[in-house]
């Protein structure tokens, strides 16, 4: 079994840009995600034997749609997860879209999924107890032409992250 997730997979420089922003915050509890494990989760899939997995990439490789950008520009925390979060305030049509459509695969192979609603946000930190204040304004611009599929490994040093696969979106009209 492998505990796997879809996922906006950054470069380097967005993820050089969020680590920069994430080390700026006046953190006094909590710990930052370290910069390889930065991205915008999709759909959680869970634990996922090798045969479901293998289903769930072959009806990816069918998936066709725009590629698009987005602007991290709005940072928040919750407080039941305790996570400082970085997301976009606007964002185009074709990135609920793509979440619902990796959705729809994920029911065909019958994974089971929470039912809450789609909400795009980078993980920033861990364990916040109590709300960001006074954290400086940044607006972080990303280009993003495929999704990915990435394994969730725990480690000695933590929890790591591995693209398995991915996949290009689109340049169309």
């Amino acid at each position: 079994m492998a505990r796997l997730f879809f996922a906006l997979w950054p470069d380097q420089a967005v993820r050089d840009e969020v680590e920069k922003f994430a080390r700026q915050l006046s953190l006094v509890n909590g710990r930052l995600v370290p910069a390889s494990n930065t991205h915008i989760t999709l759909v959680f899939l869970g634990n996922v034997d090798e045969q479901t997995a293998e289903s769930l990439s072959n009806q990816a490789n069918h998936i066709c749609m725009n590629a698009f950008s987005l602007t991290l520009d709005q940072l928040g925390w919750w407080k039941k997860p305790k996570i400082a979060w970085l997301a976009p305030t606007h964002y185009p049509q074709v990135l609920p879209d793509l979440a619902a459509e990796l959705r729809k695969i994920a029911r065909n192979t019958e994974v089971s999924l929470d039912e809450r609603p789609y909400r795009p946000h980078l993980t920033l930190a861990r364990k916040i107890k109590s709300p960001l204040l006074d954290a400086p304004a940044r607006s972080i611009f990303w280009n993003i032409n495929e999704f990915c599929l990435v394994e969730s490994k725990s480690g000695e040093m933590g929890v790591e992250y591995e693209v398995k696969q991915s996949w290009p979106l689109k340049f169309m009209r």
